[in-house]
Protein backbone atom coordinates (compact mmCIF):
# COMPACT_ATOMS: atom_id res chain seq x y z
CA UNK A 1 0.00 0.00 0.00
CA UNK A 2 1.29 3.63 -1.07
CA UNK A 3 2.36 5.44 2.48
CA UNK A 4 0.11 8.65 2.42
CA UNK A 5 1.45 12.12 2.63
CA UNK A 6 0.18 15.72 2.65
CA UNK A 7 1.61 15.86 -1.03
CA UNK A 8 -0.71 13.48 -2.19
CA UNK A 9 -4.39 15.17 -0.60
CA UNK A 10 -2.79 18.16 -1.98
CA UNK A 11 -2.35 16.86 -5.31
CA UNK A 12 -6.11 15.89 -5.36
CA UNK A 13 -6.89 19.23 -5.01
CA UNK A 14 -9.00 21.80 -6.50
CA UNK A 15 -12.34 19.44 -6.28
CA UNK A 16 -14.66 21.31 -8.35
CA UNK A 17 -18.74 20.84 -8.15
CA UNK A 18 -21.60 22.53 -9.67
CA UNK A 19 -21.59 24.98 -6.47
CA UNK A 20 -18.39 25.50 -5.24
CA UNK A 21 -14.46 25.13 -5.71
CA UNK A 22 -12.18 23.51 -3.03
CA UNK A 23 -8.54 24.23 -3.01
CA UNK A 24 -5.57 25.18 -1.29
CA UNK A 25 -5.10 28.27 0.54
CA UNK A 26 -2.95 31.17 -0.50
CA UNK A 27 -1.75 34.24 1.24
CA UNK A 28 -4.09 36.45 0.11
CA UNK A 29 -7.04 33.96 1.26
CA UNK A 30 -5.79 34.87 4.70
CA UNK A 31 -7.41 38.94 3.81
CA UNK A 32 -10.32 37.56 2.40
CA UNK A 33 -10.86 35.32 6.02
CA UNK A 34 -10.40 38.18 7.99
CA UNK A 35 -12.65 40.52 6.31
CA UNK A 36 -15.51 38.28 6.94
CA UNK A 37 -18.30 39.59 8.98
CA UNK A 38 -18.35 39.32 12.77
CA UNK A 39 -20.53 35.98 13.44
CA UNK A 40 -23.89 36.34 15.52
CA UNK A 41 -24.71 35.44 18.57
CA UNK A 42 -24.57 33.19 19.93
CA UNK A 43 -21.49 31.78 17.47
CA UNK A 44 -19.14 35.09 18.08
CA UNK A 45 -16.13 32.63 19.32
CA UNK A 46 -16.03 31.27 15.85
CA UNK A 47 -13.97 34.46 14.43
CA UNK A 48 -11.06 34.04 13.29
CA UNK A 49 -8.18 34.83 15.59
CA UNK A 50 -6.44 36.79 13.06
CA UNK A 51 -8.81 39.48 12.04
CA UNK A 52 -7.32 42.09 13.92
CA UNK A 53 -3.98 41.46 13.32
CA UNK A 54 -1.55 43.40 11.17
CA UNK A 55 -0.23 41.78 7.84
CA UNK A 56 3.56 41.03 9.31
CA UNK A 57 1.73 38.52 11.98
CA UNK A 58 -0.71 37.42 9.06
CA UNK A 59 2.28 36.45 7.35
CA UNK A 60 3.77 34.49 10.34
CA UNK A 61 0.33 32.91 10.81
CA UNK A 62 0.24 31.48 7.35
CA UNK A 63 3.77 30.22 7.18
CA UNK A 64 3.10 27.88 10.08
CA UNK A 65 -0.24 26.90 9.59
CA UNK A 66 1.38 26.00 5.39
CA UNK A 67 4.51 24.29 6.95
CA UNK A 68 2.77 22.22 9.25
CA UNK A 69 3.44 18.81 7.79
CA UNK A 70 -0.14 17.41 9.91
CA UNK A 71 -2.25 20.16 8.50
CA UNK A 72 -3.63 21.27 5.08
CA UNK A 73 -5.67 24.03 4.91
CA UNK A 74 -8.37 24.42 2.09
CA UNK A 75 -10.71 27.41 1.03
CA UNK A 76 -14.10 27.25 -0.66
CA UNK A 77 -15.07 29.78 -3.58
CA UNK A 78 -18.66 30.27 -4.93
CA UNK A 79 -18.79 32.08 -8.06
CA UNK A 80 -19.72 34.88 -6.53
CA UNK A 81 -17.40 34.74 -3.17
CA UNK A 82 -14.23 33.75 -3.43
CA UNK A 83 -12.46 31.98 0.41
CA UNK A 84 -16.42 32.03 1.40
CA UNK A 85 -15.95 28.73 3.44
CA UNK A 86 -12.42 27.18 5.25
CA UNK A 87 -11.37 23.63 5.53
CA UNK A 88 -8.20 22.56 7.61
CA UNK A 89 -7.96 18.81 8.72
CA UNK A 90 -5.05 19.07 11.29
CA UNK A 91 -3.38 16.74 13.88
CA UNK A 92 -3.20 13.91 10.68
CA UNK A 93 -1.66 10.94 11.63
CA UNK A 94 -0.14 9.68 8.37
CA UNK A 95 0.85 6.00 9.62
CA UNK A 96 -2.99 4.70 11.06
CA UNK A 97 -4.31 6.99 8.30
CA UNK A 98 -6.58 9.29 10.64
CA UNK A 99 -7.51 13.49 10.85
CA UNK A 100 -7.71 13.86 14.88
CA UNK A 101 -9.19 16.80 13.56
CA UNK A 102 -10.64 19.44 11.58
CA UNK A 103 -11.50 23.60 11.46
CA UNK A 104 -14.42 24.42 9.18
CA UNK A 105 -16.44 27.53 9.05
CA UNK A 106 -18.61 29.24 6.58
CA UNK A 107 -18.87 32.95 6.09
CA UNK A 108 -22.03 33.80 8.57
CA UNK A 109 -23.96 34.82 5.43
CA UNK A 110 -23.92 31.72 4.11
CA UNK A 111 -24.74 29.63 6.89
CA UNK A 112 -28.39 27.98 7.10
CA UNK A 113 -28.25 27.12 3.94
CA UNK A 114 -27.34 23.78 3.32
CA UNK A 115 -24.14 24.90 1.63
CA UNK A 116 -22.03 24.32 4.36
CA UNK A 117 -22.80 20.27 5.01
CA UNK A 118 -22.52 20.27 0.59
CA UNK A 119 -18.68 21.48 1.15
CA UNK A 120 -17.81 19.21 3.91
CA UNK A 121 -19.22 16.01 2.10
CA UNK A 122 -17.39 16.72 -0.83
CA UNK A 123 -14.23 17.49 1.68
CA UNK A 124 -14.87 13.82 3.81
CA UNK A 125 -14.95 12.26 -0.10
CA UNK A 126 -11.72 14.32 -0.73
CA UNK A 127 -9.61 12.57 2.23
CA UNK A 128 -11.36 9.61 1.93
CA UNK A 129 -10.72 9.07 -1.71
CA UNK A 130 -6.97 9.83 -1.13
CA UNK A 131 -6.55 6.96 1.37
CA UNK A 132 -7.58 8.34 4.80
CA UNK A 133 -9.60 5.97 6.74
CA UNK A 134 -11.20 7.54 9.77
CA UNK A 135 -11.80 11.88 10.26
CA UNK A 136 -12.27 12.64 14.09
CA UNK A 137 -13.23 16.33 15.46
CA UNK A 138 -14.47 17.98 18.83
CA UNK A 139 -17.78 20.81 19.07
CA UNK A 140 -19.18 22.08 21.50
CA UNK A 141 -22.47 20.60 23.29
CA UNK A 142 -24.37 23.69 23.04
CA UNK A 143 -23.51 23.70 18.87
CA UNK A 144 -26.45 22.21 17.43
CA UNK A 145 -26.02 23.27 14.06
CA UNK A 146 -22.98 21.94 13.97
CA UNK A 147 -23.73 18.90 15.18
CA UNK A 148 -27.07 18.24 12.82
CA UNK A 149 -24.14 19.44 9.67
CA UNK A 150 -22.25 16.54 11.07
CA UNK A 151 -24.72 14.07 11.66
CA UNK A 152 -25.64 14.37 7.98
CA UNK A 153 -22.92 13.22 7.06
CA UNK A 154 -22.69 10.27 8.87
CA UNK A 155 -19.82 11.45 11.85
CA UNK A 156 -21.54 9.75 15.39
CA UNK A 157 -20.73 10.61 18.69
CA UNK A 158 -18.11 8.50 19.98
CA UNK A 159 -17.47 9.95 24.00
CA UNK A 160 -17.28 13.56 25.40
CA UNK A 161 -14.54 15.77 27.09
CA UNK A 162 -14.72 18.68 29.52
CA UNK A 163 -13.04 22.13 29.06
CA UNK A 164 -12.31 24.79 31.53
CA UNK A 165 -13.63 28.09 30.02
CA UNK A 166 -12.90 30.98 32.11
CA UNK A 167 -14.83 33.38 29.81
CA UNK A 168 -18.07 31.16 30.97
CA UNK A 169 -17.41 33.11 34.34
CA UNK A 170 -18.76 36.61 33.02
CA UNK A 171 -21.64 34.83 31.89
CA UNK A 172 -25.50 35.64 33.71
CA UNK A 173 -26.13 31.67 33.15
CA UNK A 174 -29.78 32.73 34.17
CA UNK A 175 -30.21 35.00 31.38
CA UNK A 176 -32.48 33.63 28.89
CA UNK A 177 -30.43 33.49 26.02
CA UNK A 178 -27.88 31.20 27.77
CA UNK A 179 -30.86 28.07 27.78
CA UNK A 180 -29.30 26.60 25.14
CA UNK A 181 -25.96 26.40 26.63
CA UNK A 182 -26.62 25.71 30.55
CA UNK A 183 -27.03 22.07 29.95
CA UNK A 184 -23.28 22.07 28.72
CA UNK A 185 -21.80 23.91 31.39
CA UNK A 186 -20.34 22.38 34.80
CA UNK A 187 -18.72 24.00 38.01
CA UNK A 188 -15.67 21.95 39.28
CA UNK A 189 -14.73 23.62 42.83
CA UNK A 190 -16.19 26.62 40.74
CA UNK A 191 -14.22 26.84 37.78
CA UNK A 192 -16.78 26.68 34.92
CA UNK A 193 -16.05 23.96 32.13
CA UNK A 194 -17.98 23.28 29.37
CA UNK A 195 -18.96 19.87 27.39
CA UNK A 196 -17.38 18.95 23.98
CA UNK A 197 -18.81 15.95 21.66
CA UNK A 198 -15.92 13.52 20.50
CA UNK A 199 -17.51 12.51 16.77
CA UNK A 200 -16.00 9.94 14.42
CA UNK A 201 -16.97 9.26 10.92
CA UNK A 202 -14.82 6.16 9.36
CA UNK A 203 -14.56 5.57 5.92
CA UNK A 204 -16.32 2.39 5.69
CA UNK A 205 -19.41 3.65 7.18
CA UNK A 206 -20.19 6.71 5.37
CA UNK A 207 -23.43 7.93 5.22
CA UNK A 208 -24.63 7.63 1.73
CA UNK A 209 -25.48 11.38 0.62
CA UNK A 210 -28.93 12.95 1.54
CA UNK A 211 -31.52 13.67 -1.30
CA UNK A 212 -31.50 17.51 0.42
CA UNK A 213 -29.16 19.14 2.77
CA UNK A 214 -31.30 22.58 3.13
CA UNK A 215 -31.36 23.99 6.72
CA UNK A 216 -28.06 22.60 7.72
CA UNK A 217 -24.93 24.87 8.19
Amino acid sequence: MQKLTKDILIAALPLRTAQFVIRLWNRDDLDKLAIWPKYPFPYEAFDFSFKDTNAEEKDVYFRKRSENPNMVITVVDLTEQPAMGYFAPHSIGWNDRKIGNFGYRIMPSHCDKGIGTSVLREAVQWVFKCGMNTICLDVAASNSRAIRCYENIGFVKTGEIWREDQNLSSIDMADVRYDFLRPHVRFDNSVPHICFWLMELRKEKQEKPNKTDAGDA
